[in-house]
């Protein structure tokens, strides 16, 4: 879900499979604001299994920070 203010955006995702044997569940918030007329900032936290492939059977913590050159609504 997203949610937009003004300039600014936020959005979360949940996820859960649930299976009561095994909750490989996820949870991804993010966010973009204001840099300049055109660019935008971007963050993003990811807690849960499954961001890729590689570690879908592993539980990882993980922050990112980056430039949105395009607008995502």
């Amino acid at each position: 879900m997203f949610y937009e203010w003004k300039k600014y955006v936020a959005g979360l995702m949940l996820r859960c499979n649930f299976r009561p044997d095994n909750l490989y569940g996820a949870v991804q918030l993010e966010g973009s604001f204001p840099l300049t007329a055109n660019r935008k900032g971007y963050v993003q936290y990811f807690s849960g299994y499954g961001e890729s492939l590689i570690d879908c059977h592993a539980r990882s913590n993980r922050n990112g920070i980056g430039i949105m050159p395009t607008d995502w609504l």
